[in-house]
């Protein structure tokens, strides 16, 4: 054995046996750790061709939903707004009707059985008096679909003007249709401060008669 041994003998079994170790480091650690340490040419020839993306995957199902979050903090308040400008003062039934003001309601009678020739009386209030009546020559009767001078329409008179609108005329005969002023006796033809009374003589039985009135306060 002796006669084998030397110097270089020796030198070369140290060799191979740091090569061994040396292996059996690199199996355990890595010696690059960037893929800046590998050629450009190199590195893309590991990553390849990259292929065309995929079609997009069904959407997920929906989620439990989160706990509540804490309550913000108050904010500050708001600038005071403008004040806005005042409306038209009301109207109220205990002070007339002001100048140039209407107002308007429904009138109506109707009744069961009778005669030829008797008479039939229906009145209206106005809800606001009028500071005084208007005379006879001031109310107008016209039909409701039949507008005539000073009264246009139902919801419409002139001022000063008092406008009743028939709606249903039956059994009674118009031309003896009187207006007159419940308020004073003798009743005077025309309108009270609170409203009127209208008569007529019937013609059949079951007479009917309604419709609506305005009064414009003069």
């Amino acid at each position: 054995m002796r006669k084998h041994l030397s110097y270089a003998n020796v030198a070369a079994t140290l060799a191979l046996l740091f090569a061994m170790s040396a292996g059996a480091l690199a199996a355990n650690q890595y010696l690059i750790n960037s893929t800046k340490q590998i050629n450009p040419k190199v590195l893309k020839k590991l990553e390849g061709t990259r292929g065309a993306r995929g079609a997009t995957g069904p959407a997920g199902p929906t989620g439990t939903q989160g706990a509540k979050g804490i309550e913000g903090s108050k904010g500050s308040d708001g600038t005071k707004g403008d004040r806005g400008e005042p409306g038209e003062p009301g109207q109220s039934a205990l002070s007339d009707l002001p100048s140039g003001a209407s107002e308007s309601g429904t009138w109506g009678l109707g009744s069961v059985g009778g005669k030829p020739g008797e008479t039939l009386e229906t009145s209206a209030s106005f809800p606001i008096p009028l500071k005084e009546g208007a005379p006879s020559s001031q109310v107008i009767t016209a039909e409701v679909k039949t507008p005539v001078t000073h009264c246009s329409g139902p919801g419409h008179a002139d001022k000063g003007f008092l406008c009743i609108y028939i709606n249903k005329q039956f059994g009674v005969d118009p031309t003896t249709k009187q207006v007159f002023n419940p308020e004073i006796l003798p009743a005077p033809a025309g309108t009270g401060r609170f409203g009127f009374v209208m008569s007529w003589t019937t013609t059949a039985v079951n007479p009917d008669v309604f419709g609506t009135y305005t009064v414009t306060a003069g």
